[in-house]
């Protein structure tokens, strides 16, 4: 599952996993911001462009702290003017992809030391 980043409100790039123990999220994926912990009680969100065309609304992510700091709960507000839960697609060449060479082909052993 992944999430609005309430740093950067790019969609879909705090991924997480919900298990017997709670949340656990990962940094943002863009601007590697943390969402584990926070000010007690403390509440972030953030908020990304609807995904069906031609809607002007949004979508939000909710971060909710307990009163440790620790990351309780992680809800998504609706876009409410067309009641959908989509974030719009990103533009994926935002950050530069990096050549990782196969260390099958020859000569690559020398590049990885």
């Amino acid at each position: 599952m992944a999430a609005v980043c309430p740093n950067c409100h790019l969609p879909e790039m705090i991924a997480y996993v919900v298990n017997d123990e709670g949340l656990h999220p990962f940094p943002c994926l863009e601007c590697n911001t943390g969402t584990v912990r926070s000010t007690p009680y403390g509440h972030l969100s953030g908020a990304a462009p609807c995904g069906t065309h031609g809607c002007q609304g949004s979508v939000r992510d909710d971060y909710q702290y307990d009163p440790k700091g620790r990351l309780s709960r992680l809800d998504r507000v609706r876009c409410q003017l067309c009641g959908t839960d989509k974030t719009a697609v990103t533009d994926a060449g935002r950050a530069p992809e990096r050549a990782v060479s196969d260390p099958r082909l020859p000569g690559s052993a020398s590049r990885h030391r």
